[in-house]
């Protein structure tokens, strides 16, 4: 195996596995700015447009439509109060001033503290008191934001269940007189609900309508970033929450099939109407995020969906198919996949994720035993004629093109394949990639236990609060210590290379390992651990003449 070949090789595992921990290292959020502002960020500019005629907001189901149990009653501004929506997956919070989400509880899902903590907030409001779904109106000269507003609302708390739907209508009218109307209409089942927006203006020439969905820029203690997020056409789009500080983000005009916000195990996306000159800008300001999805303004209302909850393939496909696209495994999903339905059945019988993430690993290792067994042969005949191919390269090390003829020649002579030891590992490398991303993003491990001090596959494993350099949450790595030991032992037993620069690189290979996967969830971790105890059995078997 030449070296270009095998850096080749090395060099595909490091950038995969390195990405994630350098992207957190490197590019951390900025802390909220102290600057203080009046609450929102946009203000009205003054309108030619003219004063609200006939034009009539969004129409509105009738209460008599609402299966809800209480019947519909009108609250206006001046005694508006707070509305809640429950259904079976989570409890809502809507605030007439503005018309905003001001909380969304995921009533399946415990909050980030662990398994007792109240529901999971999906609501992080702004420094300055910014909150999602707020509506902006523009043509040329012209600016109308919901801001502000104080909305009247009809319709009072709902709790829906099974096939019960219901509906609330939020009317108001701007600071210079322009009628707004949301309704917004729920189901006792899912994540999903619609939002029917207008704005009482008449049609103009390059006019939008655009919908926001802000989120607090906060710390993160993660190997992933969240941000804002984007699908177009078959294009997942993702920026973290660092780089859109930096620089804003504009997609379109284009088919911009939904956005929203975006972390590694949930996500809040707003899917428009169809068309090919949708648009999303994501920026931030004074310590907010904010996605802006825009759409053409034919002075008619505009249907959005709202989705808010786990990115889990049930729950998203039953809202809209698009929104599967928010797991994103890369293009080894036709790999991740099928690995982790395996891995889901698995744990109808075992009950443990962990149990079920060792018996998904000696299954892989199982499907490439022969591979892995013709790698090693080779690596073992590759050996043997290192004396041979020492002298060869010293003969002739000022003539390459002779070198390599030699070579060739004494590797057929012998009847060695050069490349036998690496290809078999280069035919695993998708796999392994399947299996990295599918242990990544499967929400299935958020607060999974395994046994003992590893309470969550989806963070860390540490043990007791000891702090080390480089290792967040403090606590020490051992399962991370325990792989690093089983790769010096694989290195131990693996033959050693004659190229100088191959044997250093293997050196090192368990000490960058580690340090890259300390702060790797644990279930990764245990994944790669196994993989390796299951490797050096089999070469130790592959040694004594065993297999």
């Amino acid at each position: 195996m030449d070296k270009r070949s095998f850096l080749a090789v090395i060099l595909s595992l490091l950038v995969l596995v390195a990405y994630q921990v350098l992207v957190s290292y490197f590019y951390p959020p900025p802390p909220p700015s102290a600057r203080k502002q009046p609450a929102g960020t946009r203000v009205e500019s003054p309108t030619t447009i003219p004063a609200p005629t006939s034009a009539s907001p969004a129409q509105i189901p009738s209460s008599s439509q609402t299966q809800a149990s209480s019947p519909a009653t009108a609250t206006s501004p001046a005694e508006a109060r707070e509305v809640t929506v429950e259904n079976e997956v989570y409890r809502a919070v809507f605030t007439p001033i503005g018309g905003r989400l001001k909380s969304f509880r995921l009533k399946l899902y415990p909050g980030d503290e662990g398994r007792q903590s109240p529901p999971l907030e999906m609501i992080q409001a702004g420094p300055h008191g910014e909150l999602p779904l707020g509506l902006l109106f523009e043509a040329k000269g012209v600016t109308i934001s919901d801001d502000g507003v104080a909305y009247a609302v009809t319709g009072k708390d709902l709790t829906l269940r099974d096939n019960e739907t219901a509906t609330l209508e939020f009317r108001g009218t701007t600071a210079n007189g322009i009628a707004v109307a949301k309704t917004f209409s729920f189901s006792g089942r899912g994540y999903g609900m619609n939002l029917d927006a207008k704005v009482d203006v008449p049609a103009q020439e390059g006019a939008v309508l655009s919908l926001l969905w802000t989120h607090a820029i906060s710390q993160h203690h993660s190997y992933s970033e969240p941000g804002p997020v984007a699908l177009v056409g078959r294009k997942f789009i993702y920026q973290t929450n660092s780089s859109v500080v930096k620089q804003e983000h504009l997609i379109g005009p284009d088919k911009v099939r939904w956005a929203g916000y975006a972390g590694t195990y949930f996500l809040s996306a707003m899917i428009p109407p169809e068309g090919e000159k949708n648009s999303a800008l994501f920026y931030a300001k004074d310590g907010t995020v904010t996605t802006k999805l825009t759409v053409p303004w034919t002075s008619q209302s505009v249907t959005y969906t709202v989705y808010v909850g786990p990115k889990e393939p049930t729950a998203l496909n039953a809202v809209n198919p698009a929104l599967d696209r928010a797991i994103d495994f890369g293009w080894s999903h036709f790999i991740a996949r099928p690995l982790l339905s395996i891995l889901k059945m698995s744990h109808s019988v075992t009950g443990n994720y962990g149990l079920d993430i060792i018996l998904l690993t000696v299954l892989v290792k199982l499907a490439f035993f022969p591979l892995s067994t013709k790698a090693f042969k080779s690596m073992n005949e590759m050996k043997k004629i290192q004396p041979q191919l020492e002298q060869i390269r010293e003969q002739y090390k000022d003539d390459r093109e002779k070198l390599n003829r030699e070579m060739m020649e004494l590797y057929r002579r012998n009847n060695i394949n050069p490349l036998g030891g690496c290809l078999p590992m280069v035919v695993q490398i998708p796999v392994f990639i399947g299996l990295y991303q599918a242990f990544m993003h499967a929400i299935e491990l958020r607060q999974a236990p395994f046994f003992g001090w590893i309470q969550d596959l989806s963070q860390p494993d540490r043990l007791g609060s000891m702090w080390l350099p480089l290792v967040e949450p403090p606590g020490i790595p051992v399962l991370t210590l325990l792989m690093g030991g089983t790769m010096v032992i694989q290195q131990a037993m693996t033959p050693t290379p004659g190229d100088p620069v191959q044997q250093k690189m293997m050196m090192i290979m368990p000490v960058m390992f580690t340090v890259m996967f300390v702060n790797f969830p644990a279930g990764l971790v245990l994944y790669w651990l196994v993989n390796n105890v299951l490797s050096i059995a089999q070469q130790y078997a592959q040694n004594k003449g065993l297999v």
